[in-house]
């Protein structure tokens, strides 16, 4: 009897060891994924700005405020979304990608509330081919909008054709709202990476998508 008690608690201590093993190890590499994170921010910003701070907000997020030399923003701040080394099969399995946020206020509240969401789509005659394999043939199609308002004012007008207009279409989101963060936008974390081709361009696409936006009402 004693002996049966013995080996349950050594199997419950071998557990919770390669618990707090496994725990360690996804802690350690979630904080390095990080510093590589914060390297490739530091060289986005490099001229335009620098990062004041880092505030984690969970195990695999954390928020960045940014002090840019551009006008164009206030209150600015990045905020990273890993992927949490404790579940990246289940991430996977739900095709989550990481992502960065950027937020700022702007020098006038828009005088609307918008919301885009940007979605890339092809089709393939089997489940099983590979986009990568030779052979493929691809055709790109002039972007379209589906949208839930039917009138647009002005603004929104300028926004739309600005987004419509970047070669890239890097954004998976953009917000704008009346109220603060006025402007926010979201992006594949990848595209910020240095092996990016649109990585140098990403300041410059947030500054025309805002400038439309933000403009004092007579």
């Amino acid at each position: 009897m004693h002996g049966s008690v013995l080996v349950y608690v050594l199997y419950a201590v071998v557990g919770l060891s390669a618990l707090f093993v496994w725990r360690f190890w996804s802690d350690r590499k979630m904080k390095r994924r990080a510093f590589e994170v914060l390297g490739w921010i530091d060289g986005l910003i490099c001229g335009q700005g620098h990062v004041t701070g880092i505030t984690w907000q969970s195990s695999s997020s954390f928020r960045l405020p940014l002090r840019l030399r551009s006008n164009t923003f206030r209150n600015a701040s990045l905020r990273v979304k890993l992927i949490s080394g404790q579940m990246p099969l289940l991430a996977k399995l739900r095709d989550v990608q990481e992502t960065l946020v950027f937020e700022a206020d702007l020098d006038w509240a828009p005088p609307f509330s918008l919301e885009l969401q940007s979605y890339r789509m092809f089709a393939r005659t089997r489940k099983d081919l590979s986009p990568e394999a030779p052979g493929w043939h691809f055709e790109q199609t002039t972007p379209f909008i589906l949208t839930t308002r039917k009138d647009w004012q002005k603004e929104v007008t300028s926004v739309i054709s600005s987004l419509v207009s970047c070669p890239e279409r890097q954004f998976l989101s953009i917000v704008f709202r009346r109220e603060s963060p006025h402007f926010s936008a979201t992006m594949a974390l990848d595209s910020i990476a240095p092996s990016s081709s649109c990585r140098t361009e990403i300041f410059d696409s947030l500054r025309e998508l805002a400038t439309g936006a933000s403009a004092p009402q007579v």
